[in-house]
């Protein structure tokens, strides 16, 4: 019996891989065109642009969140898992509590990952994560998100959560803070690439058909 495609006629495996190689990069991609763009662009621009890298933020951490749940849990198959709803604030509060107090090597084992997923997990745990990403999370998936320029150079960004709770999240629109928030960004798509790379290798060493 032939494998179910997951999109169009790619099958599992190719679906992991164009997963891997542009959904995950995806993020990374867009901050850097925004970042560019804020070197040249006019003040009134800079507001949307910093809303833009607030935005790749977001998705770049619940995407590796999507991605270490679709390891964690075994139960689906790690393709199907990655094609539902992101996951929220909560399971990305989860991860970095686990990220900041595990070893390395345990969160690889805990996976069932090679040791080539090692220097991933390192490279999580030392991510400088702004105690203030919950939050942002929140306001900026939430249905009513508002993201609108705050005096002496910062974006509000605002939004309710899921308990009626009124959230506001400042961000500072200066060179300095959009320069870390693109690091950050780039440094959480290539751990979830990493993760979802050392998974592949796993399923490529099987000698199964991509």
């Amino acid at each position: 019996m032939s494998e179910a495609p997951y999109i169009e006629r790619l099958t599992e495996l190719r679906f992991l891989e164009e997963y891997e190689r542009s959904v995950l990069s995806k993020p990374q991609m867009v901050s850097d065109t925004a970042l560019r763009s804020l070197a040249f662009c006019p003040p009134y621009e800079r507001p949307a642009l910093v809303g833009m890298l607030a935005g790749q933020l977001v998705e770049a951490a619940l995407r590796l969140t999507a991605v270490f749940e679709a390891l964690d849990d075994r139960r689906f198959s790690v393709a199907e898992s990655l094609r539902g709803p992101l996951p929220g604030a909560e399971a990305w509060v989860a991860l970095a509590q686990l990220a900041a107090t595990a070893e390395p090597e345990g969160v690889v084992r805990r996976l069932a990952l090679d040791e080539g997923a090692v220097e991933s997990a390192a490279q999580l745990r030392g991510l400088p994560v702004p105690e203030w990403l919950p939050a942002l999370i929140e306001a900026t998936t939430a249905a009513d998100s508002l993201a609108m320029p705050a005096p002496v150079d910062q974006l509000a960004i605002t939004g309710t959560n899921g308990e009626g709770e009124r959230l506001e999240v400042r961000l500072a629109a200066g060179e300095e803070a959009t320069v870390a928030m693109a690091d950050l960004i780039a440094d959480l798509c290539s751990v979830a690439r990493g993760f979802l790379e050392a998974y592949l290798r796993a399923r490529r060493s099987l000698g199964k058909a991509v």
